[in-house]
């Protein structure tokens, strides 16, 4: 698995930040530049079949893979910076990933940040249709859609344009995004998706979470319902209503993280002179 490291001289913590569906790590330079100015450690994985890792574009035998992908990095990261506390930031499927890792591998980070995790998807699907895609699953489970290309065609019909994600056609232009899926990836995503609800007792670990309530892309009403029923009292959420997916660009998004870091950073008395 590639993975992109920033150090800053005397780090304070690290976070572990996993990109979302199509993306790569590379596209997240600015906030590991942040973190270097806030003496944080920035480590971002491509996960398999992203960006410059290996796999097949877009396709995931299990769902789990991406969870023992992770804590093999956690695992490397916790013996090069012992005592160190480490966060994990998901967005989007990154989200979901963190939130599936911290469900089942407890008590490996010392908190989470969520950025429009992807609980569920916003377009509801007929159950017909479910279905079909998850025969498919089984049956060409590794079968190539290029769900980017269509998404660009689909937007050119005005009716449908509000529906649909608008920032689908910078990854036509980015030669390390990933515009092809599969349709076992999808399945695993869905499935996961309710099993991180279902298992909601399971998340243990102090949280932040931010959304859209107009998401294009996500089920916003899935996410809050997720963040109601985290038992733990040590969680935060900030929600927007810009009708947007992509909120990690925005500055005053950032500095709810970095507000909310600090206090973690100041509990755990990782203090810089």
């Amino acid at each position: 698995m590639f993975y992109r490291l920033w150090t800053p001289e005397h780090p304070k913590g690290l976070i572990v930040f996993v990109h979302g569906a199509g993306e790569h790590s590379g596209a997240y330079c600015h906030i590991a530049m942040e973190c270097l100015n806030r003496h944080i450690a920035f480590a971002a994985p491509d996960l398999r079949g992203f960006g410059q890792s290996e796999g097949k574009r877009g396709y995931i035998r299990h769902f789990k893979d991406y969870l023992d992908d992770l804590d093999e990095l956690i695992i490397q990261l916790q013996i090069r910076y012992p005592g160190l506390p480490i966060f994990l930031f998901g967005n989007s499927l990154g989200g979901l990933i963190a939130i599936r890792y911290v469900q089942q591998f407890r008590d490996k980070v010392a908190g989470v940040i969520l950025s429009s995790p992807a609980l569920g998807i916003r377009l509801k699907l007929p159950y017909f249709m479910r279905k079909l895609i998850e025969l498919v699953s089984l049956l060409a489970p590794a079968w190539p859609v290029e769900f980017v290309k269509w998404n660009e065609t689909l937007r050119k019909l005005k009716w449908l344009q509000a529906h649909l994600p608008n920032w689908t056609s910078e990854m036509l232009e980015d030669p390390q995004a990933t515009i092809r899926y599969t349709p076992r990836w999808f399945t695993e995503l869905l499935r996961n998706g309710t099993k991180a609800l279902s298992e909601v007792y399971q998340f243990q670990s102090p949280m932040l979470c931010i959304y859209d309530r107009y998401d294009t892309v996500v089920n916003a009403k899935l996410i809050e319902q997720f963040v109601d029923s985290v038992a733990i009292g040590e969680k935060e959420c900030f929600v927007y209503d810009k009708g947007s997916h992509q909120l990690l660009h925005d500055g005053e998004v950032l500095r709810h993280i970095f507000q909310w870091l600090d206090t973690r950073f100041l509990r755990s008395k990782y203090i810089v002179d």
